[in-house]
């Protein structure tokens, strides 16, 4: 049985909206039972409370029957596995014999020939089968479905349909559908989710008619409250691609040029695996509007999974196209990962000269030139932002960092006495920094003792000599490097990492995996060893070994690593991980503006937009005249706030950046706020003057 006592699950939206309200009911779990709900949030909330993805704030749910993730989209498939090792994992996480599961997969979906084959390789119609077939060849107690029973491909109907039989006589089946003529014609029981309760009948007739005439009650108000924007976006994250063509063709219709229609047809191109036809629909939506956002976060998720060399070079030359520093901070980070150093770089440059005097992408595009090297770029760019945000300590630590590449003892002294008066708190860092960059005379001049080098030869930098190392791939110098640092500290966390890094060049994941987590917890303010494992986290295979490195990451109090672990789980993790990892980055952030930009953003992305315009309250206390951050903030609030809220908003926009107004009417007008944009208009977009004025 599936008993709900005086269940209330919140809106993913807004926290203080609640979808399902005070539910209660039993559901036997060994009959076909139906559900049908009348409006299509309370269904999604139902169906993500029976897999577990969200748990209610109020109330229990009991389940005293094993039941399946959502039958054809159960979690846990690994893009990179080949479809035969991902029905070994799934064995293996069931207990059952891996051979067996592999035969049934490879016969009910007939695809023997793509057994061998990555699934982020195979056909769209051949995923889909194969996520059914391994479905249905699992052991359950009860088998819950969330949309179609079968897969929509005929070639594979009647052998899915023969599986379903045997299923059925065995095991009990929950199947959430709006498709009334399914529910019909397979289901023994059928429930109508009413206000707070679920109501079961025996005649499947009679539970149709109640659930019409829900529907009609609740299509106005459903209508009426969710926006355009939002529609596209859960239509888009639930692939419910009917509803994607749908408002394709009504933007269409209303201007056969629209970016939004273009966009969308661009979208349903890259569901139909037509990627060719889908790149080039978007570049389109990208050009007919560069200020509207939707496309190019698009354009820049294409880029992230694409394959093709000479494809991923014209996509970033096109991001690199916008003028929005947002935009080129994507396309700097996409280059930063295929491309050369020296294109990084100079893709961080004009990140960092559209940024302006937004403080947090300066002190990420600093960060980001110090790592490729180019340290001079990186001071130059963090003193410009220590001169317009002088009480931001981090900056100064930072210019000390980079500075410590090339300028002279006395700069340095400069520096550090800075911190040393201003920033206390950051003195003992910067001692370590110029101790591990092998200035140990910095520490002398700070200490009040003699500007002589306290060594008869200037050695360079060490983070200059490990750098250089480890872009050749040298692994002589890396090994010479780590002999000295372990002769001088037999733990310490550099030789460590160093020799981590020497296995993983040989190929010795496994050692090499072994020694940077040894690193990291030999010194957990030593960022270098904590990014590798990052980067490990980003490469890996292996579930098991994803959620070790993960959970190691999370350890680090520090924001910048647990970002790591959160970037790592983003491509293949569920949606609920995902965001926890993220509200654990926004918990370390403190006053870190970058972090609190970066966790706010990818919590709205992923449809926490009531907890990421928190996040980014938080960031607009740090920096109350931060631009970016207002409106980052608008439009998370445009997706629940009412329109003196975001008048309100929209006023400090107004006052911080006026050049930013446009688009905050644009945003608004694309969130079907007709009555809100029009208001902004009147408010703040004031008339030329004339020339018989002047």
């Amino acid at each position: 049985m599936l008993i709900l006592e005086n269940v209330w699950v919140r809106s993913l939206q807004s926290r203080s909206h609640a979808v399902l309200c005070g539910l209660s009911g039993v559901i036997p779990t060994n009959r076909r039972v139906g559900i049908l709900c009348a409006s299509k949030i309370e269904r999604r909330a139902f169906s993500d409370l029976i897999a577990g993805v969200r748990q209610p704030a109020i109330g229990k749910v009991r389940r005293e029957a094993d039941i399946s993730s959502p039958v054809g989209r159960m979690a846990g498939i690994v893009a990179l596995h080949t479809l035969r090792r991902n029905c070994v994992f799934a064995a293996k996480m069931h207990r059952i014999e891996p051979g067996s599961l592999i035969k049934f997969v490879a016969f009910v979906a007939n695809i023997d020939a793509f057994m061998d084959v990555p699934y982020k390789h195979v056909p769209a119609d051949i995923a889909l089968a194969f996520r059914y077939a391994l479905s249905y060849g699992l052991p359950y107690e009860t088998y819950f479905v969330d949309g179609d029973i079968l897969p929509q491909t005929a070639e594979f109907t009647d052998r899915f349909a023969s599986v379903i039989k045997q299923r059925s006589a065995t095991s009990g089946f929950i199947v959430i559908s709006s498709n009334v003529a399914q529910v019909r014609e397979f289901c023994d029981i059928v429930g109508v989710v009413q206000a707070d309760k679920i109501v079961l009948y025996s005649n499947a007739q009679r539970a149709i008619h109640e659930y019409m005439r829900l529907v009609d009650l609740n299509k106005p108000d459903v209508d009426a409250t969710e926006t355009l924007l939002a529609r596209i976006r859960r239509a888009l994250k639930l692939e419910d691609w009917p509803m994607v063509a749908a408002i394709a063709t009504s933007e269409m219709q209303d201007d056969p040029d629209s970016p939004t229609a273009i966009w969308l047809y661009g979208e349903l191109a890259l569901s139909r695996g037509d990627r060719r036809r889908g790149i080039d629909l978007i570049i389109r939506a990208c050009q007919a509007n560069p200020s509207f956002e939707e496309p190019w976060k698009a354009l820049v998720r294409v880029a992230e999974d694409e394959q093709d060399e000479e494809r991923l070079k014209l996509l970033a030359s096109v991001l690199m196209t916008n003028d929005q520093c947002r935009i080129l901070r994507m396309a700097a980070k996409i280059i930063e990962q295929t491309g050369t150093d020296a294109a990084a770089a100079d893709a961080w440059r004009r990140v960092a000269a559209a940024a302006r005097t937004d403080v947090g992408v300066l002190i990420e595009a600093g960060d980001r030139l110090l790592r490729a090297g180019a340290g001079e770029d990186a001071a130059r760019i963090f003193e410009a932002a220590y001169a317009a945000d002088p009480t931001n300590g981090r900056l100064l630590v930072m210019l000390y960092r980079s500075e410590l590449l090339f300028s002279d003892n006395e700069r340095l002294a400069e520096l550090a006495a800075l911190i040393v008066e201003f920033y206390p708190e950051e003195a003992e860092r910067a001692v370590r920094l110029a101790q591990r960059a092998r200035r140990p005379e910095v520490k002398a001049i700070e200490d009040g003792g003699s500007s002589t080098l306290l060594e008869s030869v200037a050695e360079e930098a060490l983070p200059v000599r490990i750098g250089r190392a480890l872009k050749q791939q040298d692994v002589d110098a890396l090994a010479e490097i780590a002999e000295a640092e372990i002769r001088r500290e037999a733990d310490g966390a550099t030789g460590i990492w160093l020799l981590g890094e020497i296995a993983l060049i040989k190929g010795d994941r496994e050692r090499g995996g072994e020694l940077i987590l040894r690193a990291c917890q030999a010194d957990a303010e030593l960022e270098e060893p904590w990014k590798t494992l990052g980067r490990l986290a980003e490469e890996e295979k292996s579930e098991e070994r994803l959620s070790y490195y993960v959970s190691a990451l999370m350890t680090n109090g520090q924001g910048r690593i647990r970002r790591l672990a959160a970037k790592a789980l983003e491509p293949t993790g569920d949606e609920e991980s995902i965001l926890a990892a993220w509200r654990a980055v926004a918990h370390v952030a403190g006053a870190d503006l970058a972090l609190m930009l970066e966790a706010g953003d990818r919590l709205f992305r992923y449809g926490a937009a009531g907890e990421g315009a928190q996040v980014l309250s938080r960031a607009l206390q740090v920096d109350p005249r931060n631009g970016r951050v207002l409106m980052l903030l608008y439009r998370c609030e445009l997706t629940f706030s009412d329109d003196e809220r975001l008048l309100a908003l929209a006023g400090q926009i107004n006052d911080v950046s006026p050049a930013d107004i446009d688009r905050a009417i644009r945003l608004a007008l694309n969130a079907r706020k007709a009555n809100l944009g029009k208001r902004m208009k009147e408010r703040f977009k004031q008339p030329a003057p004339s020339d018989a004025s002047a």
